[in-house]
């Protein structure tokens, strides 16, 4: 950690949300031996949701107070964690979970842009979704 302790202008301020996004994003990026507790599709979704929870009360405590350069981060700390998520949807058994995983994203702290490419796709998934339940029901 000590190495990446210069990428945070404000250790004091910043160094809970760089660590639990560095713990968070390694987790999801390796396998599921590695981390038990996000083994569940559902606990990966959890954890993602807990994060950008804690994304957003720090921003609002500190309001305009958190320099622009924090902001920035927090951002991308937020677009790497739900690119991470939402790229592992095929391991979700379900539509529904995979639908809960678009809700996390857009909780986040995302530019506007980002967020419309997410919509987009949630929008496509639930198409499908309808799809799919409108088939079951006819049948």
């Amino acid at each position: 950690m000590d190495d990446r302790k210069s990428e945070i202008e404000n250790w004091d301020l910043d160094a809970g949300i760089y660590m639990s996004f560095y713990l968070l994003k390694s987790s999801l990026e390796e396998d599921a031996d590695t981390m038990l507790e996000l083994d569940s599709p559902e606990s990966r979704n959890e954890s993602c949701r807990s994060f950008v929870g804690r994304l957003n009360e720090s921003l609002a405590v500190w309001g305009d107070r958190l320099p622009v350069e924090a902001r920035v981060a927090y951002t991308k700390m937020a677009e790497e964690i739900c690119e991470l998520l939402l790229s592992g949807l095929s391991v979700y058994p379900d539509r529904e979970s995979q639908l809960r995983c678009f809700m996390t994203a857009f909780k986040a702290p995302l530019p506007e842009d980002v967020r419309s490419s997410h919509l987009q796709d949630a929008v496509s998934l639930f198409s499908l979704y309808l799809s799919e339940t409108g088939n079951q029901t006819s049948a």
